[in-house]
């Protein structure tokens, strides 16, 4: 059974629709809703702005936290 991922915007009459008759298909398609987690979201963010630390061994990054 392959994956795929689409996103669609159910704010509309087209996306609703579309979700309805996905439904339908209990036999064929399952869906699952993804929720992402804001931790997630500002951890990708933090990522995203360099704000980023690396350390060579635990003992370094003990140092750099204690300093």
């Amino acid at each position: 059974m392959a994956t795929f991922t689409i996103k669609i915007n159910e704010n509309t009459k087209a996306g609703k629709s579309l979700i309805t008759f996905l439904k339908s298909l209990k036999e064929v398609v399952s869906i699952s809703e993804i929720k992402s987690s804001p931790a997630i979201d500002e951890a990708l963010e933090d990522v995203k702005r360099g704000n980023t630390f690396t350390a060579k061994d635990s003992a370094d990054l003990l140092n750099q936290c204690l300093s």
